[in-house]
């Protein structure tokens, strides 16, 4: 009996640690954080599937994915993945999703997408300025105002 229990709780614990391991998600070759998951959940957000889509060039889906709103370390995580879209969809094709934003949302996209660069761990974009990397984007977001 003993050695059974002993079997079951070493089993136990390795699927436990398995599991623990998959705690982020590729979406088409762009990493989603497990906090990101976690909190996109608690919003009722299917950010996955969003960005599934964002991904093959929807317009509604990567205009939606890019005004979602979190805060703290999701925020970063966001900008990352939002950077990583952009590297994956084109400058041209991420404007061309928004026929229209107000300042407010723009600031909001400006936002993500400065810590996305900064702290979303491309080494190719590391020390660069969001006019660096995407310079069209930066004269859209910058547009009137």
């Amino acid at each position: 009996m003993k050695k059974a229990s002993k079997i079951i709780l070493i089993s136990s614990i390795i699927v436990f640690l398995c599991c623990a391991c998959w705690g982020h998600k590729e979406i088409n070759g762009i990493e989603v954080s497990e906090l990101l998951l976690v909190v996109s959940e608690e919003q009722n957000i299917d950010y996955c599937k969003l960005l599934n889509e964002a991904t093959k060039g929807n317009e509604s889906s990567i205009k939606e994915i890019a005004l979602l709103d979190f805060s703290d370390g999701a925020a970063y995580d966001h900008g990352a993945v939002l950077v990583d879209l952009i590297e994956k969809i084109g400058e041209e094709k991420f404007v061309q999703s928004f026929k229209s934003l107000i300042v407010r949302e723009k600031k909001w996209i400006k936002g993500f997408l400065e810590v996305g660069i900064e702290y979303g761990g491309n080494v190719n974009m590391q020390g660069q300025t969001l006019k660096d990397v995407f310079p069209k984007i930066y004269d859209f977001l910058n547009s009137a105002y």
